[in-house]
């Protein structure tokens, strides 16, 4: 289980967001909605231990989550890649770092890219999807997979069918999955897709640094 409990999140001792306070356990998701610059990023990244916490406490199965941290997979916003890479070296490298011993070939054509191409001739969207297909990779082995807004640079058919395929599909494995989206209608695709999994927490009601337009919280999707 993910257990965060009154976390304060921000840089330098400044709070961006908090305290949110949440659970998850195995085969559960939780959205992160709300718009750019409430604090999304900072919670996710906070989660994940990039950032430390400014106050509260996250654990992870019942032990500290920062001791654990070979248990979370963590896809930051930006697609960023080693371009001179074709996408089974990519995989074969999140595979090493989570200790997933696999045959990677036809992964790639599952997230509609090909296997041997340098990522150097992959537009946004398809290096996005081979960042996708990491997080599969990565999870494996990890427990806990969080991915902050994976729909960036994405095809509408990807958002539509392959995000809510993909948490679908790590919910299935077991694992615990944190995603954020500025897209209203992510929420929509994934409770239809998860029904019963899914909890939304809205950024706009924690925020420290944007005026509080929202009024709900976290809930059941």
């Amino acid at each position: 289980m993910l257990s965060v409990d009154s976390l304060v999140a921000g840089y330098s001792g400044n709070p961006v967001i908090g305290p949110v306070s949440f659970s998850l356990q195995r085969g559960e998701a939780l959205l992160v909605t709300g718009p750019n610059g409430v604090g999304k990023t900072t919670l996710l990244k906070t989660i994940a231990t990039v950032l430390k916490p400014l106050s509260g406490s996250m654990t992870l199965f019942g032990a500290d989550i920062r001791k654990q941290r070979r248990r979370i997979f963590f896809l930051e916003e930006r697609v960023n890649l080693p371009l001179s890479l074709t996408p089974v070296e990519y995989l074969r490298v999140i595979g090493s770092v989570y200790g997933v011993d696999a045959d990677f070939t036809g992964l790639p054509a599952r997230f509609g890219v090909p296997r041997g191409t340098p990522m150097s001739k992959f537009s946004q969207g398809q290096r996005r999807r081979v960042q996708l297909a990491g997080a599969y990779v990565a999870s494996k082995s990890a427990d806990l997979i969080i991915l902050d807004d994976p729909l960036v640079g994405l095809d509408d058919y990807s958002v539509e069918a392959l995000v809510p395929l993909l948490v679908s599909e790590l919910l299935e494995q077991g694992r615990i999955v944190v995603v954020s989206t500025k897209m209203r209608e992510l929420e929509r695709l994934l409770s239809e897709r998860i029904p019963g999994r899914l909890k939304i927490l809205d950024a706009l009601k924690y925020t420290r640094v944007a005026p509080k337009l929202g009024e709900e919280g976290a809930r059941d999707g």
